[in-house]
């Protein structure tokens, strides 16, 4: 059994390392553009249906609903005692029930009550990009409000960029960088959770800079536990920017993305592989960026150790991951860049109390 899973695993590596599909690039800023975090870049960024930590305030609030502890606890409670509906008429059974709830006459039974608890999670993530780019990302959750509460900062840093005077001599090298700021809220009742998440975003240039901000709105269904689950998600919605610089300033727009994705977990005794897919739209270029597949696979070698394989748009990547019970989880994951020259590499901590 378990030389057929690695088979099917070796299988579905050689298909996502292969198989290609348009680009498209997003916003300005890199986080807003193509995310952050390891365990999202080693599934190709279909992460939204997925995703139950506080990187959820970018790629999908509504996990932010499964920040919390679930407590089974034991009771004893007294009913009264069942009774077989005897041959006759409705009105002599009746009888019989008053009759024994009039005499008090009960019985016990022991039931178990699930009940959710208090928890707070902190999520950091950084990554080294093509070109000597660096980006990063840090938040921290918590259970709050019947639902759940994060806030994070993430950005990106550019080093190394060579500027120039008016009469085209250098002036050296500088370095741009990339702030956002998130606050959200999950809640979540059954089957169904959903989240919104805002942000301001901040991209410094030379000579001058972007300031602006936006809302993530996000929904997780579970249509049947614990096989099939959707999620869908809008990031930069009704998000703007100004930008500034000598002499001039603009106001323009964040493109606006919608992701989709669905999450197809096997059946026992093969519940260990887990396949995820989804697609990206940019809904202010259809045209030019067209839309992104993403997918990824899953597979748990144990309740300790997994690996990851992805494709996001053209770019492959794979990943592992370790679990500590829901207490400590670390992952490691590297992708391609868009060009498809240049490796690029990602970790990222997760801690629950």
């Amino acid at each position: 059994m378990r030389n057929s899973q690695l088979i099917r695993f070796t299988v579905a590596a050689a298909f996502l390392l292969t198989a290609t599909t348009v680009s498209a690039r997003t916003a300005s800023a890199e986080f807003l553009e193509n995310g952050f975090g390891a365990k999202s870049a080693g599934l190709g960024n279909a992460y939204g249906v997925v995703v139950s930590d506080p990187s959820a305030l970018y790629w999908n609030p509504a996990g932010l609903a499964q920040i919390y502890t679930e407590k089974r606890i034991t009771q004893t409670i007294e009913t009264p005692k069942s009774t077989d509906k005897p041959a006759g008429d409705d009105e002599e059974f009746n009888k019989l029930l008053e009759d024994q709830n009039a005499s008090g006459s009960k019985e016990s039974k022991t039931v178990e009550i699930t009940e959710r608890g208090f928890q707070a999670q902190v999520n950091t993530s950084a990554g080294y990009l093509s070109n000597g780019r660096l980006t990063y990302f840090g938040a921290v959750g918590m259970t709050a409000l019947g639902g759940g509460i994060a806030a994070g900062v993430g950005g990106t840093r550019v080093q190394g960029i060579q500027t120039y005077d008016a009469t085209g001599a250098s002036t050296g090298s500088t370095a741009m960088n990339s702030y956002a700021g998130y606050i959200g809220y999950g809640w979540g009742s059954g089957p169904v959770r959903l989240g919104i998440s805002g942000f301001g975003v901040r991209e410094d240039l030379v000579g001058g800079a972007v300031n602006g901000g936006g809302v993530n709105v996000g929904a997780q269904v579970v249509v049947l536990p614990p096989l099939l689950s959707v999620a869908a998600d809008i990031k930069n919605l009704a998000a703007i920017q100004s930008r500034t610089g000598s002499g001039f300033k603009e106001m323009g727009k964040l493109d606006t993305l919608f992701s989709f994705s669905m999450q197809i977990q096997a059946p026992p005794p093969n519940s260990n592989f887990k396949l995820i897919l989804g697609f990206t739209a940019n809904l202010d270029k259809p045209e030019g960026d067209g839309v992104r597949l993403n997918m990824g696979v899953a597979y748990g070698f144990n309740k300790y150790m997994y690996a990851m394989l992805g494709l996001n748009g053209s770019k492959p990547a794979l990943g592992l991951g370790v679990n500590i019970g829901k207490t400590f989880q670390m992952a490691v994951s590297a992708n391609r860049d868009v060009l498809g020259r240049e490796f690029q590499y990602f970790g990222e901590l997760n801690f629950a109390f």
